[in-house]
């Protein structure tokens, strides 16, 4: 911000600004908006600590346009403060329920003692390479979709069959592929179970019972409605598309867009 300009015109463009951006956050809720609202967040935070901003701030409430408007000023400076205070905490506990969405599986299931079955049905649908295959700690790509197995319920509801999440982007027409760490505790272990057997270009359906997926706790959004019920068990198609630099060639793929 350039210190020349007025201060009162800086105080109004930057809250113009910041007013813009939080009107924003109400529509990137959810985890597929997760990198676009945390870089709005990032804007926010940029903003509000600006050297110039805060100064012109600091001198507008200090100065008041009255001595009979000195208190109310002081009183609304607090408010806004307080907001700020718990619309920033609202936000920081946003952000650590979405990154549980994606990590809190694979931390409860390294809670829990093995039973020694395995808890993951695999069927090959279609051949890989046969030569590129992920090791653990390698990073893949992965398309898919996710529907609940026949017979769950939740709520009085039959969830059997209902898709519960996709990499398949409606408006593109195209999958955008999970970039994730293989073994590095940012997938649910069935889906690690199944890439140990899986090699570039596979695609397989895989079902996975619920002590290799979300196990009894589920997955809630940030309303604390279930997207994955408790105790669920989870039927995939999914697809190895990428294997560290390697790529699958596939024009059904939006690459450079990829979810994770």
């Amino acid at each position: 911000l350039a210190s020349s300009r007025p201060q009162m015109g800086i105080v109004e463009e930057v809250e113009a600004q910041l007013a813009a951006l939080n009107a924003r956050l109400p529509e990137l809720e959810g985890k597929a908006n997760k990198k676009e609202r945390t870089a709005v967040n990032k804007q926010i935070y940029t903003l509000e600590n600006d050297d110039t901003y805060v100064a012109a701030k600091k001198s507008q409430i200090e100065g008041g346009r009255a001595a009979a408007a000195s208190e109310e000023d002081a009183t609304h400076a607090k408010r806004l403060e307080e907001e700020e205070s718990a619309r920033a905490a609202a936000e920081e506990a946003a952000e650590a329920r979405a990154a549980a969405k994606v990590e809190g599986a694979a931390d409860a299931g390294a809670a829990e003692e093995e039973d020694g079955e395995s808890h993951l049905e695999f069927k090959q649908l279609k051949k890989g390479d046969g030569e590129t295959a992920p090791s653990k700690g390698d990073y893949v790509y992965c398309c898919y979709t996710g529907t609940f197995a026949p017979g769950t319920e939740h709520g009085g509801k039959d969830l059997s069959g209902k898709q519960f999440d996709s990499t398949w982007d409606s408006k593109l027409k195209k999958h955008r592929p999970l970039h994730f760490q293989h073994g590095g505790g940012k997938a649910i272990r069935g889906w690690d179970e199944a890439l140990k057997r899986m090699t570039l270009g596979e695609k397989a359906e895989l079902t996975i019972g619920p002590r290799w997926a979300y196990r009894k706790g589920g997955i809630q959004d940030d309303a604390g409605g279930y997207v994955v019920p408790p105790n669920a068990t989870l039927c995939f198609q999914m697809q190895l598309v990428g294997v560290r630099d390697a790529k699958h060639d596939d024009a059904s793929i939006q690459w450079g867009k990829g979810r994770g």
